[in-house]
């Protein structure tokens, strides 16, 4: 699928995110941005869209920003493990506002307790197969583990050629979400090594020690 079936509103958001991460970070070599908007373009021009409306947004809005912006900068002569590193900190930069949210949503025990409570089937929505495969395997009032075989967004990394960027994406819904001391949220990951992600929330009640 090209560029010319995928919302032109959606692109312009893609490319905006790539030019706020440079200026998070205040990469301010020459051209920089420019280029890095051109990787996009160039990328989502080149990969296959997925089918889901849920992951045609992740792909222009999260994976093409990364992938785009990393690879600018390894093609600039960038070390591999100083571009991942520079990426996931402009990123994280460009994620306060969504941090902010977080905090005010889990900041109370009922807005902790909802929470888990919406980690169900009806989710999939978010993430829907068969791009993504997942299942809960453990539910209670203070945790729930999801198992994640199949992920969109590593198999996206991985044909875009760049898959050690990928552990970038993981470490941004980490930091989104470890808001509270009251929820943890961890990761494992096919983009660490794992051989299937492991998502797991869990909530301490307010006498846990």
């Amino acid at each position: 699928m090209t560029t010319s079936l995928v919302s032109g509103s959606l692109l312009r958001v893609g490319r905006s995110s790539v030019k706020s991460c440079t200026s998070a970070r205040g990469m301010t070599a020459p051209g920089l941005a420019a280029d890095a908007q051109a990787m996009y373009d160039e990328m989502a021009e080149q990969i296959v869209w997925p089918d889901q409306l849920a992951n045609k947004v992740y792909l222009a809005v999260m994976v093409l920003p990364v992938a785009a912006l990393y690879k600018t900068l390894t093609e600039r002569g960038w070390p591999r493990q100083d571009a991942v590193n520079t990426v996931e900190a402009a990123f994280l930069a460009t994620g306060a506002p969504q941090r902010r949210l977080f905090k005010l949503l889990l900041g109370t025990d009922l807005g902790r307790r909802l929470f888990l409570r919406s980690l169900r089937p009806n989710w999939l929505w978010l993430t829907p197969p068969p791009a993504n495969q997942w299942r809960v395997t453990e539910r209670s009032g203070t945790r729930v583990t999801i198992e994640v075989t199949r992920c969109y967004r590593w198999d996206a990394f991985c044909l875009l050629g760049v898959p050690e960027i990928a552990s970038a994406a993981c470490r941004f819904e980490e930091h989104m979400m470890n808001v509270s001391p009251r929820l943890s949220l961890t990761i494992s990951s096919l983009a660490t090594g794992a051989d299937r992600c492991c998502i797991c929330f869990e909530r301490q009640l307010h006498n846990a020690s």
